[in-house]
């Protein structure tokens, strides 16, 4: 195992391994993987097994191993046992995850936390029971705080629905929910659902759209001025057509100047003429050559630009029947191609006993979340956070100016069509990748 300084990085424990206590100066962890049954396929009502939740403290218990080293940034280079083990230590500094500019976006679900504790939503329980969850998120990077601005923005697609953070004038649960996430290290974006939802799928209505946000728009955008959160506020939308985009950001130029916008969709940028579109999320499937030749243009203009999976494509995603490196495979992606960041719908969408079975509804199973109750992580989870650091090094290294052919050839690795079609090989993938960015 390799690391820079100032890295956490989990890896998979082979049986045989003999556990070490962590060396002097640096900090480690155990923990098993635990089985979680799940359906192969949408509705079906056959249940396999996946190894999948992590347990900490648990190095005794049945199940395969884990181990998550965290190097201090001031940690000596040099190669430390542990064990059978041995962790090399990179003379290089990878900085605390909320400095990272990788543009993470895993949308959040306060009412499932509430739900599976059981307690009252936004109490001092609720986010006594969020803390784990959420701060487990910050060690990847998080950069958005997700808030529904009204009642189930995606009609009722999980086990809970999303409802509205705020009321007509009444900003005081939005407030005390921000100020968490903040505390929590999730941000600075608040990325707010939706002036444009699609429940039953219907056009947008511009008098209607007047009537229903005008008046709230306008003390929404005030209060959050009087608050310093306003540059961090982006108006969301998801896989909307061009002219619905058209009458939102219109409406949002008249209201709130200045206000920033975010959409996930499947066209290129320039296909929404005259609407600048601050955060773009592309889905992979959709990500082509002529998209790529947008970023340039984008990022000159201070644009955020990444990819996203959700219920689809089949490969490379997360879910609890994705092969080994996928996970890693897309949170790395981005730096191959330009890009700046990953988005996923869903960090923490529950279904009803996510500890026992990730089946839920029409979803394929482990699409709905990336961690456990009490801020378990997937092992889903922990190695896109490995693929994440691997591209925050790249970035670093390029700036440096440390990368060259090498990088090109690891670069050429990530076709994307080739991995839709699960025709790559992702362990083969992933440790060629690591091998550069920790030479």
């Amino acid at each position: 195992m390799a690391a820079w300084r100032g890295e956490t990085v989990a890896a998979r424990v082979p049986d045989f391994a003999e556990l070490g206590d962590a060396p002097a100066g640096l900090s480690v962890r155990y923990g098993v993987l635990k089985a979680v049954k799940y359906a192969p396929k949408p509705l079906s009502l056959q249940r396999l097994e996946v190894y999948d939740r992590v347990a900490w403290n648990a190095a005794e218990g049945d199940g395969p191993r884990v181990m998550e080293v965290s190097v201090p940034a001031d940690a000596k280079p040099g190669v430390y046992p542990c064990g059978s083990a041995r962790i090399r230590v990179v003379d290089r500094v990878l900085p605390p995850p909320k400095e990272w500019k990788y543009y993470l976006d895993l949308w959040q679900h306060p009412w499932a936390v509430a739900r599976v504790a059981g307690v009252k939503p936004f109490s001092p329980a609720h986010y006594q029971a969020m803390r784990p969850v959420y701060e487990l998120l910050a060690t990847a990077g998080q950069k958005t705080i997700t808030v529904s601005l009204l009642e189930q923005p995606w009609d009722h697609q999980c086990c809970d629905a999303y409802h509205s953070l705020v009321d007509e004038a009444d900003f005081r649960t939005f407030d005390e929910y921000v100020q968490f996430c903040l505390d929590c290290g999730l941000g600075p974006d608040i990325s707010c659902y939706s002036l444009c939802p699609w429940t039953l799928g219907r056009k947008i209505d511009e008098a209607e759209l007047e009537k229903r946000w005008g008046g709230f728009l306008d003390r929404f955008t005030a209060h959050l001025k009087a608050k310093g959160w306003f540059k961090n506020t982006l108006m969301s939308m998801d896989e909307r057509a061009p002219e619905d985009v058209r009458k939102v950001a219109d409406f949002v130029r008249r209201h709130a100047p200045g206000m920033r916008i975010a959409m996930a969709g499947n066209r290129r940028p320039s296909e929404f003429k005259g609407i600048d579109i601050d955060v773009y999320s592309q889905s992979i499937s959709d990500v082509s050559d002529d998209f790529l030749k947008e970023l340039g243009k984008r990022r000159e203009r201070g644009f955020v630009t990444t990819h996203y999976v959700c219920c689809g494509p089949s490969h490379p995603n997360t879910f609890m029947d994705s092969g080994t490196g996928e996970a890693f495979w897309l949170g790395a992606y981005p730096a191959m191609v330009g890009l700046d960041g990953f988005l996923r719908w869903a960090w923490n969408s529950w279904p009803r006993n996510p500890q026992k079975d990730a089946t839920y509804a029409w979803w394929p199973s482990g699409d709905t979340f990336l961690c456990y109750p009490g801020g378990e992580p997937s092992w889903r989870f922990l190695e896109l956070r490995n693929g994440i650091a691997a591209a925050e090094k790249v970035r670093l290294m390029k700036e440096a100016g440390l990368l060259g052919d090498e990088f090109a050839k690891v670069a050429a690795m990530y076709r994307k069509d080739e991995a839709i079609a699960n025709k790559s090989n992702f362990i083969d993938i992933r440790e060629f990748t690591l091998r550069l960015v920790n030479r």
